[in-house]
């Protein structure tokens, strides 16, 4: 049976931000809208499955000093609205410091059943990514959290707006131009899943994250 779920955050764009981190949707508990159908180290916020890596290899590409503070907020004992505060502040500071943006391409979608797979996922709504980049001239660069979906997704979505005239796509998919400012180039990346299922792919978890972190910092820091 299939559910209708309405995306749970609003895109977090900080004042400056170069690139926009695009993911899918989260997974079925964290759309319900009840925080109660949360786990227990569960943040409530994009990619906080405690199964999820991404912001493990963030902290440990950018400020890997810190990468402890997130299981520790996973772990705090508290009220959830007030854990969520604490971890929300706390990522969104470090988005902001290192200049990122995130979103994700689904805005309504229908589920079958509580996968979290993104194959499970029906569009029926995107996300106004031309919204985000129109509001945020500075952003230059969407890097795409995987390839099967996410990117799938993005460029049906920047198909759409190239049949109303609004964009450009350009090398071959590698990037667009606005068609009210041609001068403006974004580009278009796909980086590696943070899913828990990637580390299979590698000896160990910190084979994985010492791996993936330096692709993270590549893409995300590269100018060309």
């Amino acid at each position: 049976m299939e559910k209708m779920q309405n995306h749970p955050y609003k895109p977090f764009i900080p004042k400056d931000a170069k690139v926009l981190l695009l993911g899918s949707a989260p997974p079925y508990r964290f759309c319900t809208g009840n925080a109660n159908d949360l786990k227990n180290k569960d943040m409530d916020y994009y990619y906080g499955s405690n199964s999820n890596l991404l912001w493990e290899i963030l902290f440990n590409a950018f400020e890997p000093d810190k990468i402890d503070k997130i299981s520790s907020l996973r772990s705090l004992e508290e009220d959830r609205k007030i854990k969520t505060a604490c971890q929300v502040d706390f990522l969104q500071s470090f988005l902001a410091r290192n200049q990122l943006g995130m979103a994700d391409i689904l805005l309504k979608f229908s589920r079958k059943g509580t996968s979290a797979e993104d194959y499970k996922l029906t569009v029926l709504e995107y996300q106004d990514i031309l919204g985000i980049l129109y509001n945020n001239s500075s952003l230059t660069k969407i890097l795409c959290t995987s390839k099967n979906r996410v990117h799938y997704w993005l460029m049906d979505y920047l198909k759409q707006q190239k049949h109303y005239n609004l964009i450009e796509i350009r090398d071959n998919g590698n990037s667009l131009v606005l068609k009210n400012n041609p001068q403006r180039e974004i580009k278009i990346g796909i980086l590696p899943s943070p899913s828990a299922r990637s580390v299979m792919r590698y000896a160990n978890k910190t084979e994985f994250l010492q791996q993936v972190s330096q692709i993270y910092k590549q893409a995300i820091t590269n100018d060309e």
